[in-house]
């Protein structure tokens, strides 16, 4: 199942040009089976992205995306909107264990422009304790950035994610998450990503497979 986990939409991403309608059409021109829609610290986007595909029989997950201290976080299982700008990390985590869901550092090896790029060089230990993965190929990456997230990955035993950060329709998919198992929801997409039996990759090498 190839799953695009790290999009933006215009619903409430300010920074996004891509709209629902887009979403849906582009993705299925690619050939993606899903995708996450991960707005910036609310849920509301993803909500109404879900229910927008939902009519038109594309599935579409809801996940968010979270500032804190420690790095942007994909966040999956919890449904509420957060403060917009650095929300702690030990709030965020317990909030997110206590609805069984998990964490996934976004874009971990961006830079270190600002304090939301702390692990381009290693993770914090107290970000270790919290996670089972990281992202390793994010489409608005360098492919420099992404390898340096796949040995970090190595290095601490972590899964890898891929998802494209597209916030327009010619993003979308650049990058993906390969799950061994059909996913319908978002508890078994949870349940998946805290399992390991996915990889990530850049979509154009699915599509030299093909060939």
């Amino acid at each position: 199942m190839i799953v695009d986990l790290h999009v933006h939409t215009n619903i409430s991403s300010r920074c996004s040009s891509l709209t629902p309608e887009e979403l849906v059409c582009r993705s299925r021109e690619i050939g993606l089976d899903a995708v996450c829609v991960t707005e910036h610290s609310t849920f509301k986007g993803a909500q109404e992205n879900y229910a927008y595909a939902k009519k038109h029989g594309f599935l579409v997950f809801r996940g968010m995306e979270v500032f804190t201290e420690l790095g942007d976080m994909l966040v999956f299982g919890w449904e509420e909107n957060v403060r917009y700008y650095l929300f702690p990390f030990d709030e965020l985590k317990a909030e997110v264990e206590k609805r069984n869901g998990i964490i996934i550092p976004a874009h971990p090896c961006r830079g270190e422009a600002d304090v939301r790029h702390r692990n381009s060089r290693d993770l914090q230990d107290e970000l270790l304790e919290a996670i089972v993965a990281i992202e390793t190929r994010n489409g608005s990456l360098s492919h420099m950035s992404n390898e340096f997230a796949e040995k970090l990955a190595k290095k601490h035993g972590l899964f890898g994610t891929g998802g494209s950060d597209a916030h327009h329709a010619s993003h979308l998919g650049m990058c993906v998450t390969v799950f061994d198992d059909d996913i319908s929801d978002e508890a078994e997409l949870i349940e998946a990503l805290k399992s390991g039996r996915y990889e990530s990759c850049y979509f154009e090498e699915l599509e030299k497979k093909r060939e």
